[in-house]
């Protein structure tokens, strides 16, 4: 009895040594669980922090865009219109030209025309007297 006395003993030593093996692995699983579990809110957070960086970068890189753009079409509006204001102020000097150069010639055939009728009354005058001098004859 005392053989099986000691046996028990010995086996209630062995369990309790793998009791607290036991206890040991799980403190370690739990240990090394609320490591990874840190590490991984510490990644999520650098992660986080990256891409707000990485928005806020883009947002800046669009606004300097769109800065740029509404500069570029500031000064294409700007030379738009002054390449029209250009075009239309050499539209009026022709016009003006083409106007002088009408007036010019409705003169010259306003004055033609009186010649003509000058003309054409000092020929009536000459048949005239030519007919007056033959009946006179």
């Amino acid at each position: 009895m005392a053989e099986i006395e000691t046996r028990v003993t010995t086996l209630e030593q062995q369990v309790s040594n793998v009791m607290t093996k036991l206890d040991m692995f799980i403190e370690e699983s739990r240990a090394a669980r609320q490591r990874q579990d840190a590490e991984m809110r510490e990644a999520r957070q650098k992660h986080d922090a990256d891409m707000k960086e990485i928005r806020e970068r883009q947002e800046a890189a669009q606004a300097k865009h769109d800065a740029d753009m509404k500069e570029i079409r500031e000064k294409h509006d700007a030379d738009m219109h002054e390449m029209n204001q250009r075009f239309y102020n050499k539209f009026d000097d022709m016009n003006a030209k083409i106007d002088a150069k009408f007036a010019s010639m409705d003169a010259k055939i306003d004055n033609m025309g009186q010649h003509v009728r000058n003309m054409s009354i000092v020929t009536i005058i000459g048949i005239a007297a030519m007919v007056v001098a033959v009946f006179l004859k």
